[in-house]
């Protein structure tokens, strides 16, 4: 097969598109033919040697990538629930074998979901890191609902615009942290506020919130505290050394006294989410906005983009037409 990958960390000329071994599944994995593939930030931390779990993956030469869309061309002898010739989405589930940046993967099927037939692949590749990333946060941790009051920091990014629209379905009261650009955008995802980070300081001018999810990690609990009610948590997707030193100590004292708290999400790959999520988009309540497709041998490129932090909504890679 060919693939996107590197064998020295550095910048985004040291990916190379090349032929690779085509993976082989195990009993419990489905193989991918891969149309097109979501990029993620930790793609290219993890190309330049800074991504905090590098060392789990081993070796280059590296495939990066976790989120494909296509469709299964070869099941594991112990799967039962999928087929050949589905049409699926997924999140790598094993870090030290990212590679979606390929024309197959391969996957345990427990981290596999049906695509919708009404998405498209470039739909679907956009979702598994980003939406998961959003609903593991907003309803695993925080577990927000109806009146709830959630700010989302960094609104209009790849994890910013699914953390808005399934917070809003949910019923929350939205407050979107954005610049000027984005102001309208958000509104139109589901944010019944808006703070536009180049006029004001969303810590300075809102309060009472259930919620503060940053996926820019540029703020703290610290930063927060005066936003948030008096038992609020404070979610980064950005961990360093502060957050999870925070996240220690407030967990402790919250079981044994209550009070803000902070945390940091670390996303797991988990096919009924995908297929929560799923559900959702194919009834039109949640949706991928993809900012730029790239041809798979153009993911340097993509990578580029993606460095600047200033993408609506997600990039993908197209493999297949």
């Amino acid at each position: 097969m060919e693939a996107i990958y590197f064998e020295k960390h550095g910048g985004p000329e040291v990916l190379r598109y090349g032929p690779r071994p085509t993976p082989q599944p195990s009993s419990k994995q489905v193989l991918i033919e891969v149309h097109a593939v979501g990029v993620n930030p930790r793609d290219w931390m993890l190309r330049q040697g800074s991504y905090v779990g590098r060392y789990l993956v081993g070796r280059p030469p590296i495939i990066p990538g976790s989120d494909v869309s296509g469709v299964i061309v070869d099941v594991g002898a112990e799967v039962e629930d999928f087929s050949v010739g589905d049409e699926v989405f997924a999140m790598q589930s094993q870090l030290g074998h990212m590679g979606g940046y390929a024309q197959y993967m391969a996957v345990n099927a427990s981290c596999v979901a049906l695509k919708p037939p009404t998405i498209s692949h470039i739909e679907a590749a956009a979702v598994p890191v980003a939406g998961l990333t959003a609903w593991q946060s907003l309803f695993g941790m925080a577990k927000i609902g109806e009146g709830d009051n959630v700010v989302v920091v960094g609104a209009s990014g790849g994890v910013g615009h699914y953390a808005v629209q399934l917070a809003h379905n949910a019923g929350a009261h939205v407050t979107a942290v954005c610049s000027t650009a984005n102001v309208e955008f958000v509104r139109e995802l589901g944010a019944t506020d808006v703070v536009d980070y180049t006029k004001e300081k969303f810590t300075d001018v809102v309060s009472g919130q259930n919620l503060v999810f940053d996926a820019l990690g540029r703020e703290s609990l610290d930063s927060c505290r005066k936003v948030l009610t008096s038992d609020g948590l404070y979610i980064t997707t950005v961990p360093n050394l502060g957050t999870i030193a925070r996240w220690a100590q407030t967990s402790l004292r919250h079981r044994v006294l209550g009070g803000q708290r902070a945390s940091v999400v670390a996303v797991k790959s988990r096919g009924q989410e995908l297929s929560a999520i799923a559900e959702l988009m194919a009834q039109g309540h949640i949706r991928s906005v993809v900012d730029s497709v790239y041809p798979l041998t153009e993911a340097a490129e993509a990578h580029r983009k993606s460095r600047t932090f200033r993408t609506r909504g997600k990039l993908v890679l197209q493999v297949r037409d």
